[in-house]
This record gives C-alpha cells, sequence and structure tokens, in this order.
C-alpha cells in the first residue's frame, strides 16, 4: 500500500515537472499584444477598432428615470382634481388609448437595469429599481431578451417579465 502511494505521488511530481517545462517553453514563444500588432490584426482582417469615446458614442442612451418628490405629487393632484372639469366622454378617450398596446424596442446589448429605466420612462412599469428586484427575486434576470414587444402602459411586473422572457 505505501509503495503503491509513494509510487503515485512520485507520478504526480513528475508530471508537474513535464508540464512546468512545457509551459516554460511554449510561453518563451509567445508575443505580448501592443497597439500595434492589434492595428495589424484589425488591417489584416477588415475590422475597426473603436476608442472608448467612439464605443460610448455608439452604446444606447438611457437616461434614469427620477422619482418626484412628494410636494411634486401633492401639487400634480391638485392640478388634475381642477381639470377634472372635463365631460366623462373625454375622461374615457385617453384611458383607452392609454391602455392601448403599442410596440417598444429593446436594442442589442441593454443591460437588465437600463431596460428596466426604459420601461418605467414609457410608463409600462411603475418603479425600475422594484421590476430589477422582482426580476432577481424570480431568477429571470438573465432571461429577458432584446427585441421589439408589445406591451402597455401600467403592466403588472408579472406580465412585463412574462412578455420579456418569451
Amino acid at each position: 500500500m505505501r509503495t503503491n502511494l509513494r509510487a503515485f505521488a512520485i507520478g504526480i511530481l513528475f508530471a508537474t515537472g513535464v508540464m512546468g517545462v512545457a509551459y516554460s517553453i511554449v510561453s518563451a514563444g509567445a508575443t505580448t499584444l501592443n497597439e500595434e500588432s492589434i492595428q495589424a490584426y484589425a488591417a489584416e482582417n477588415d475590422l475597426h477598432v473603436l476608442s472608448k469615446e467612439e464605443y460610448d458614442e455608439l452604446l444606447p442612451v438611457v437616461e434614469p428615470v427620477e422619482e418626484s418628490k412628494p410636494e411634486q405629487k401633492e401639487a400634480e393632484k391638485e392640478e388634475s382634481n381642477s381639470n377634472e372639469v372635463a365631460t366623462e366622454e373625454e375622461k374615457e378617450e385617453p384611458k383607452e388609448e392609454e391602455n392601448k398596446p403599442f410596440e417598444i424596442v429593446i436594442p442589442d446589448g441593454m443591460a437588465t437595469y437600463e431596460i428596466t429605466a426604459l420601461l418605467a420612462r414609457e410608463g409600462i412599469i411603475e418603479d425600475d429599481k422594484k421590476f430589477d428586484e422582482y426580476l432577481e427575486d424570480n431568477n429571470i434576470a438573465t432571461k429577458v431578451r432584446s427585441g421589439t414587444f408589445t406591451m402597455k402602459k401600467g403592466m403588472s411586473y408579472e406580465e412585463a417579465a412574462d412578455v420579456l422572457i418569451k
């Protein structure tokens, strides 16, 4: 038993030594990347190298949703109460239009938090942070896809998530 264990240990040490020598031989011939070699590779393969600034310009712009202060909400409520002189027909028309389905485009490469901010800005969901938490809690944050989706304003988190992951 001891001789077998010693033979096994010697075999592992020998294999480690051989791999170390092979690694040092192979890595000695490896070249390091520098800007000139990257530019040469890009030219050979008809590729375009972007600077950080150019890359940032190509990314979609998603503005964070600003939460309104309670004072602003009260002022908006008072203003809406004073405007309620409209007839019932006028009140029903905007609600029908508000719940009318519309298409929203989610570009490739958007992060989940950017998508939820976009949905909140469009009025599809109420709170982007709570929707992020909902997606994380249900382990579906990584399943959100890009594309064109038909959604309505004021959807529940469950409804919005179902649309985004199918």
